[in-house]
């Protein structure tokens, strides 16, 4: 099992929300546990809603990779990974199980209670790095897990250009700079379009602001 020690000065603040993007759970288990994999997570929720713990919440999981958030960087210093077991873009996108579901609503109570996470907190792969990844997608449901990442915003009544509602949202400004177009796509995953493009249109201008503003 791949990880690292957490400093004392890095406390748990996020939680990051990931698919498998592997064929089957057997091979999502085996690469997740495997030493020479680079990779480990701290949880690993099945189709059927089983939960796996598969590394001890007091040490760091390398789940996130390169990864910024509002003004963090190295996302795995400050979280908690879970992965929910799904084909993923590359072999085959799955929608979520309602087992998935109810096991990682279950597991989210558990964490926000044990270490004060607050909703705006609980992140998607994407969020943090939308130059490098997909998940959990489109097809992820946050209204299933109970969470309102945004209730914490307060209401604009004023017009709100794209790149400041990026910037509300909780990119970092170094993906906001450069990988505009990308953070556009994580938010309409976020936002569970069908179709993702980098496209801007009224009806996305009005999503996104009442995504974060209502």
């Amino acid at each position: 099992m791949n990880y690292s020690f957490r400093k004392k000065n890095k406390i748990v603040k996020y939680l990051v929300i990931h698919y498998t993007g592997m064929r089957n759970f057997e091979l999502s288990y085996k690469k997740l546990s495997n030493p020479r994999s680079n990779v480990s997570t701290h949880y690993l929720i099945s189709r059927e809603g089983i939960i796996f713990n598969l590394l001890c919440l007091r040490f760091k999981a390398w789940h996130a990779g390169l990864s910024k958030w509002k003004c963090h960087s190295n996302i795995n210093d400050y979280s908690i990974g879970i992965e929910l077991e799904n084909r993923g873009h590359d072999f085959g996108y799955q929608s979520f199980t309602k087992k998935q579901y109810l096991s990682l609503k279950k597991l989210i109570i558990f964490l926000k209670k044990n270490f004060y996470l607050l909703d705006e907190n609980i992140l998607f792969h994407s969020d943090i790095s939308p130059n490098r990844k997909q998940d959990p997608g489109e097809k992820f449901l946050a209204k299933e897990i109970a969470i309102d990442r945004f209730k914490n915003i307060k209401n604009s009544t004023c017009n709100t250009n794209i790149d400041k509602m990026l910037k509300i949202y909780g990119f970092h400004k170094y993906y906001i700079n450069n990988y505009n177009s990308l953070c556009i796509m994580a938010v309409k995953r976020s936002l569970n379009y069908k179709r993702i493009s980098s496209s801007i249109s009224k009806k996305f201008i009005n999503d996104f602001y009442n995504l974060l503003f209502t």
